[in-house]
């Protein structure tokens, strides 16, 4: 297996479809079912930003998942201090691929970028309902510094 940087648009589409099925699935209030015309046009325009980073892991000639990542920086105020950051938007493996070390190989560059530019901290988020993020992320290190709840009005 390899990773490369890619910049197309059409392949991070594709791959996002058991990602966007499984959001829309646990939460379809929330989100909406796979489009891929929408994402397309979604990803197209997000990767014209310098800031928005993403890597596809090959095995042979096939794509077999995905991680978006971005580059934030963010200048202190009277309550933060500045901050330099990378943060995961989406990790996405192929069904068929789970559990051969595939999200833990994205992972792994999502680190060497990391260290090629001295940032210390990486964060993400997952939807609570995802209990296999969960085990993913508390596997790899990541560890829970904030809790964001809702309360749903009638």
């Amino acid at each position: 297996m390899k990773i490369e940087v890619v910049n197309d648009a059409r392949l991070i589409a594709k791959l996002n479809e058991p990602v966007q099925t499984l959001h829309h699935e646990l939460y379809p209030e929330k989100f909406k079912s796979f489009d891929f015309n929408a994402i397309y046009n979604y990803f197209h325009e997000v990767m014209s930003m310098d800031h928005q980073h993403f890597l596809v892991c090959f095995d042979g000639d096939e794509a077999i998942g995905y991680i978006w990542f971005e580059e934030i920086i963010k200048i202190g105020n009277a309550f933060s201090n500045p901050s330099h950051y990378l943060y995961i938007q989406h990790v996405s493996v192929n069904e068929n691929m789970r559990g051969k070390g595939v999200s833990k190989l994205l992972f792994d560059e999502v680190l060497k970028f990391a260290n090629s530019k001295s940032i210390k901290r990486i964060g993400l988020d997952y939807w609570s309902k995802n209990t296999v993020a969960k085990q993913i992320y508390k596997k790899l290190g990541f560890i829970v510094e904030k809790e964001t709840t809702y309360l749903t009005l009638q």
